[in-house]
This record gives structure tokens, sequence and C-alpha cells, in this order.
């Protein structure tokens, strides 16, 4: 129960420390079947000595643990924590199995589906080009990703960062589209919407059939022709290729012209 009371403690110490002094960054990574890696990385220079490693890793466990909880079985892990003294960071990484079964209102898949859970937010979107854009615009077959992250905005959270499987169409409005993929958020609700990539990417197939066809031209070897007799210069005879052993025996013997005439 102590232990307990020490890790909520830890963990509540953390966050105030750690938001409030605008040193927290999220990067979330997630999965084509749903599936999401967070990491957390904390400037340990703006906490004043407050926070140790240990502390860090402590609440981390402790989220770790308040995720299965929600979840009433064990989706979350925590895959490593490390510091690095000379950036003066703290790393920690999670990993979720799936974060529909997170159970705090996150959504990973279509827009369709997002809709019929009358899901919220999509009317708040911008495109690539960062206009607005209307609800109703927003194609049913497209995938989303949404993090209800309350609280966030309250400690001024630095930056929350969404990689997602697939090319961006549209995100909550005030976020910013930094890669085909990948958009940064400031806003207590990332959201985003995609075109879901699948399949083995076209340029590979494009590179993979020109090196078997390079492949396969190579084994070929080239049909070489039996070279021909130079033409002999004129009041020469022409010089005949050397015959073959087994062509010799075949050849007809020309009899000498000098024993065919008899010495007049």
């Amino acid at each position: 129960m102590k232990r307990a009371k020490k890790i909520v403690s830890l963990l509540s110490l953390l966050m105030v420390v750690v938001m409030l002094s605008g040193c927290l960054s999220i990067d979330m990574k997630v999965g084509k079947n749903g599936s999401l890696d967070i990491t957390y990385t904390i400037d340990t220079s703006q906490t004043g000595g407050m926070v140790s490693t240990k502390d860090i890793k402590d609440a981390i466990e402790q989220s770790v643990d308040n995720i299965n909880n929600t979840a009433d079985s064990k989706i979350a892990k925590l895959k490593s924590v490390k510091e690095n003294k000379g950036k003066k960071t703290i790393t920690a990484v999670i990993s979720v199995k799936d974060i529909n079964d997170m159970n705090d209102g996150s959504y990973f898949g279509t827009v369709k589906k997002y809709r019929k859970d009358n899901g919220r937010g999509l009317d708040n979107l911008v495109d690539t080009k960062n206009k607005s854009v209307k609800g109703n615009k927003v194609s049913d077959n497209l995938y989303m990703v949404y993090f209800p992250m309350t609280g966030a905005g309250q400690y001024d959270l630095m930056e929350v960062t969404v990689t997602v499987p697939g090319s961006i169409r549209y995100i909550t409005d005030g976020g910013e589209i930094t890669k085909k993929n990948t958009a940064v958020f400031g806003s207590e609700y990332p959201l985003v919407v995609f075109k879901k990539g699948g399949g083995f990417p076209l340029w590979l197939l494009i590179i993979a059939a020109v090196a078997v066809i390079f492949a396969v031209t190579r084994k070929k070897k080239p049909v070489t022709a039996p070279a021909a007799a130079a033409p002999a210069p004129a009041g020469e005879a022409p010089v005949q290729p050397p015959v073959q052993a087994d062509q010799a025996e075949t050849q007809p013997t020309v009899p000498d012209e000098a024993s065919n005439n008899p010495a007049e």
C-alpha cells in the first residue's frame, strides 16, 4: 500500500514538474494493425534535478499498469527507459497491442465506424494545404486515429508527434503536417485521417523486376559464329582452315598429277 501511494505521488510530481516546465514531448507511432509505440522524451535540464531517472521509470511503469487496468487486459508494456546524460534527456518507450483496447476514448479504424460511434472532431479538420474541410466531405473509406489527451493543453505540452501507416489527408486544426505520414500537434486532441498504405511498394517491385531481367540476360551466353577465311590476295591460293582429325578420315584422297602423267 505504501509503495502504491509512493508511486502515485511520483506520478503526480512527474506530471506537474514535467508539464509545467514544458519539457515533455511524445512520439506516437501507429502500426497497420492498430498497434502503438509511444516514446516519451523528457528534458531533465528543465526539471532542476527534482526528478531522477528512477522516479520517471517508476511513474512510467505506473502509467503502463493504469493502461492495463483500464483495458482489463495486459495490452501495454514498458520496452525501455534510457538516460542520455550528454543531452540531458530521459527517453521511455511503451508498446500497446491495440489502440482500441485502451478504453480511454482512443480510436483506430475507418471513418465510417468512427461516425457510427459518434466520434468527435471530424468537424474541426484541415487538409494538407491547411484549408478547412467540412466533416461530411471526409470519405467513410479513409482510416483515422484519434487520441483524447486530456490535460495536455492545460499544461502546455511541448509537442505530440503522430506517425500513421499511410498518407495523411486531414488533421485537427492547429496541427502541422511535417511529412507525408507525420503530423505534429500542440492541442489536446490529435486526430489524423489518412489513406491506409498496404502491399509491396511499387518502386520496389520495379527494382526487383529490373534486377531479375539483368540476371537472366547475364546468364545467357552469346552464340559465336565461326570465323570466315580471310580472302587471299590476287595470285595466291586461299588459305584453308585446319581440318579436324575426324574430318580428315572422311576427306577423299586427291591423286598427284605427276603420278597420273607418265614421263614423256
